[in-house]
């Protein structure tokens, strides 16, 4: 779906942005930013993939999940497309249509496509994640790789923050 930015509203672009964001930061390791667009505690909903229970977790807790997760991969990409935002005052519902691509080694590859559900609140001037649901519809190639990842996440996300500029 195209926006139209002479109509988009300044709450409709900082909520666009925090949704791509959301993937974007995901995929280049920069938790710490990542964290910022979460409230302090939210939903995660998993189980349309895992099974088990939605679950509340705090902002740095979920941070720490995907940090000791998602750098194990040599590389992931979270494609977001046809993005749907509703505005209600201060609360936002939204959906959005992902692929989750994940590749390790030379021959792993995972991918689940679906649509994430993301229910949203304004706290202080700034649009917050507060509950996120994944609506998975298919896979491809092999959950295999999700257990290897965690195994490399640590030494991987280290050579990334090495990386880092510094700005002082």
């Amino acid at each position: 779906m195209t926006v139209n930015a002479q109509t988009l509203t300044r709450d409709e672009a900082q909520i666009r942005s925090a949704l791509n964001s959301f993937s974007a930061m995901a995929d280049q390791g920069a938790y710490e930013y990542l964290g910022r667009l979460f409230s302090p505690e939210l939903t995660v909903d998993y189980t349309s993939l895992f099974g088990g229970e939605p679950q509340k977790v705090s902002r740095q807790d979920l941070m720490k999940q995907w940090a000791g997760f998602l750098p194990g991969f040599d590389t992931t990409y979270h494609e977001l497309s046809n993005m749907q935002v509703v505005v209600n005052g201060s609360s936002v519902s939204a959906k959005v249509d992902i692929t989750a691509s994940h590749w390790l080694g030379d021959d792993g590859f995972w991918a689940v496509t679906g649509e994430y559900a993301f229910l949203m609140a304004k706290v202080e001037g700034h649009w917050h994640i507060t509950s996120v649901t994944l609506k998975a519809n298919s896979e491809d190639g092999s959950r295999d790789i999700l257990a290897q990842a965690p195994r490399f996440a640590e030494q991987k996300l280290k050579a990334k923050e090495a990386r880092k500029n510094s700005f002082e």
